[in-house]
This record gives structure tokens, C-alpha cells and sequence, in this order.
């Protein structure tokens, strides 16, 4: 009993070991990733992070061009660049603000190593059929985590910035602190990326049997509840970023339930199969 109980402790022992390996591996891909943003700092400032403030980024570009093949005045008619308007109140705001921003495109650039260190960690741990359905796991999480991204980026982004810098209801202008804008950049560029990872969840939990479709349609009214509530915490504080950001929340979880189906309907034919051959 004791020699049992010992190798649990070092079995315990062990996975810990082995976990802080994979974070530390993690962390240092994140710290290259974070190295490489900042040689190319210059340009990833200009072109990526402070673009959505400027009246040439592609959405409001894209918006304009629309407007102009219904024949309708532009939408974005007078140029902007509201980078001038940004103040920094803090002697070190600077410092924090690009550390924090280099930080999330490192881990933005690290993304398909650190989730590929994650596997390499949970698989061990799994069955050999649920091996078999979580291949293409490391894929998949990487693309849903980066079409999130995008959709913040070139969507929620950019709206969120037209509507509280142009919303005056006391006739003062808005200045905005450096470091407000680039928490409200850092926090729905990274929960738009976290949050599309929830068909994957629903994949995978599907096929281990733990999530059905009767269990999401169930509870679709209480899940809404959650989405409005997840949409209004990764956003800035405004209700036209919570639209923006549930309508593909909401979208999301209706994918999650045809996942979910259409994974029930091919467990119920593997076994009506099974049940024929014997």
C-alpha cells in the first residue's frame, strides 16, 4: 500500500514536472515572439495596432466603397487620425503600454507553438479513440483563435473606436489616455480569440460523449444570458460593442449545436454498425 502510494506522489510529481516544462517552453516561445514584434516595432505601431485610428483602415475604406456603389454619401466622409488626440497622463504609461502590447502579439505570433505544447501535454492523458477524434486539434484551435482575432481587429475594433470617440452627448471632445486605448485593444482583440475557440470545445466534448445538441438547444435561452454577459466583459463599456461582439457569439454556439448533431448522428450509425457486425 505504501509502495502505491508513493507511485501515485511521483506519478503526481512527474506530470507536474512535465507541465512546468511545457509552460516554460510556452513562455519562452511567447518571449521570441514578443522580441521579433519589438525589432519590427516601428511598423507593426504604424500598420497594426494604431491603423484602426486613422480614417485610411480598411474597414472605413471598405464601408466608404459600399456606400459609394449604393449611391450613397460616404460614410466616413471627413479624414481622421486619432493618434493625435492621444495623451499619455503617466510617466511611465508609455513603458506599460507597449510592454503589454508587445506581449500580446508575441503570444498572437506564439499561438500555434503554445497550443501544439498543450497537446503534447493533455495527450498522454487521452484514449486511444479520443486521440483518433482530436487530431487536426492544433489546427483547428489555431485557426478559430485567429479568425477571432481578425474579426476583432477589422470589426469590433474599429466600430467600438467611431462610436465612443464621435459619442458626445455633453458637447466636450474625448481625449483618450494611451493606455486606455491600448488595454481596450489588448482585451477584445485577445477575447474575441479566446471565445471562437468554443466550437472546438464543443467538437471535441461531443465526441467523448460529455456535450449533447438536446443539452445546448436546452439551455439556448440561458446561453444567451452568458453570451451578453461574456460580450459586455471583453469589450469596452458601451452596448454597440456588445452587439457587435454577441452576433458572432450567438452565431457561434448555433454552429456548436450543428457540431454537436451532426457528431451524435455519426456515433448513433458507428454503433448501429457495430451492432449489425455482431
Amino acid at each position: 500500500m505504501a509502495e502505491q502510494k508513493e507511485e501515485r506522489e511521483m506519478s503526481f510529481l512527474g506530470h507536474i514536472f512535465e507541465l512546468r516544462g511545457h509552460l516554460i517552453r510556452s513562455f519562452i516561445a511567447i518571449l521570441v515572439g514578443a522580441v521579433l514584434c519589438a525589432v519590427f516595432w516601428n511598423y507593426i505601431t504604424d500598420n497594426f495596432i494604431m491603423a484602426p485610428l486613422k480614417s485610411d483602415f480598411f474597414t472605413y475604406q471598405l464601408l466608404n466603397s459600399l456606400a459609394d456603389s449604393l449611391g450613397l454619401d460616404p460614410i466616413y466622409a471627413e479624414s481622421f487620425n486619432y493618434t493625435k488626440e492621444l495623451k499619455n497622463l503617466d510617466p511611465s504609461g508609455q513603458i506599460t503600454s507597449q510592454i503589454y502590447t508587445i506581449l500580446l502579439c508575441g503570444l498572437i505570433v506564439a499561438v500555434p507553438y503554445v497550443v501544439w505544447e498543450i497537446w503534447r501535454f493533455i495527450k498522454p492523458g487521452l484514449t486511444e479513440n479520443e486521440r483518433k477524434h482530436a487530431n487536426g486539434t492544433v489546427l483547428a484551435v489555431t485557426l478559430f483563435f485567429l479568425i477571432g482575432i481578425l474579426f476583432s481587429y477589422f470589426f469590433m475594433l474599429p466600430f467600438s473606436v467611431q462610436f465612443l470617440y464621435s459619442y458626445n452627448p455633453f458637447g466636450i471632445s474625448n481625449e483618450w489616455r494611451l493606455s486606455g486605448y491600448t488595454s481596450m485593444f489588448v482585451q477584445t482583440l485577445l477575447g474575441m480569440g479566446l471565445v471562437f475557440l468554443f466550437p472546438i470545445f464543443a467538437y471535441f466534448l461531443a465526441k467523448v460523449g460529455i456535450l449533447t445538441p438536446h443539452f445546448l438547444k436546452t439551455y439556448r435561452k440561458h446561453a444567451l444570458v452568458v453570451i451578453l454577459v461574456i460580450a459586455a466583459v471583453i469589450t469596452p463599456s458601451d452596448v454597440m460593442s456588445m452587439l457587435i461582439a454577441a452576433i458572432p457569439l450567438v452565431l457561434l454556439y448555433e454552429l456548436s449545436i450543428y457540431i454537436t448533431k451532426y457528431v451524435f448522428n455519426k456515433q448513433i450509425q458507428q454503433e448501429k454498425r457495430d451492432l449489425i457486425k455482431k
